[in-house]
């Protein structure tokens, strides 16, 4: 599970992580695989120049915090991860899941931002049409010496833009292989043993600067 969600955040990374947002880019009416071009483009570049983004932890959280993060609807995220139980939880432990789950992807980014050096990715264009809430980035990422990998990446229709909300890669959901985690954790021990689980995961490292 450890090295699939590795591969499945580092190669997301691309897709998502972008430089400082412009007005065009941050347009809701503009295509979201344009959108997921110009930001893996963005992140290569910005690689290639500082190598430390990739190595240093520091460097790596705090990239992420400011290039990535805006482009991801966490408590979406969350709540298909959780699946039918999220209906069940209380605001406040629906805050705290979404939380914990957002402290969990961000350091599993960071550990995994030195990988995207050298790859690729061919977009597929999507006809989004203005009425339309939500939509599929297909792609096809190369990374030197590998066989090509195919993505799709569920994006939603946001008042300030598109936000990821899942993640497949070779046909293999994010949110999917976390659903069937979680939901083994809730019906043994309920939402509050989920919201325990992972805050025991992210606890070694409660120390580290990666959620805000």
């Amino acid at each position: 599970m450890k090295i699939l969600t590795t591969l499945f955040l580092s190669l997301g990374l691309l897709l998502v992580a972008a430089a400082p947002v412009r007005a065009a880019e941050n347009d809701p009416n503009l295509p979201p695989h344009i959108v997921g071009k110009r930001a893996s483009e963005d992140v290569i570049t910005a690689l290639a120049k500082d190598p430390s983004i990739g190595k240093d932890k520091a460097r790596a959280l705090a990239f992420i915090d400011e290039k990535i993060l805006p482009y991801f609807d966490f408590q979406s995220m969350t709540r298909l991860a959780v699946g039918r139980a999220w209906r069940d939880a209380t605001p406040e432990q629906q805050a705290r899941l979404t939380q914990e789950f957002r402290t969990l992807l961000v350091r599993t980014y960071a550990a995994s931002l030195d990988t995207l050096r050298g790859a690729e990715i061919d977009y597929r264009p999507v006809n989004v049409g203005p009425n339309d809430k939500r939509a599929v980035v297909k792609g096809l990422v190369k990374r030197p010496g590998m066989q090509p990998l195919t993505m799709e990446m569920a994006v939603e229709r946001q008042a300030d833009g598109w936000r990821v909300i899942d993640l497949a890669i070779e046909n293999l959901s994010l949110v999917t292989n976390y659903r069937s985690e979680f939901g083994m954790i809730v019906q043994r021990d309920g939402i509050n043993g989920l919201i325990k689980s992972l805050a025991e995961r992210n606890a070694p490292r409660e120390n580290s600067t990666a959620a805000k």
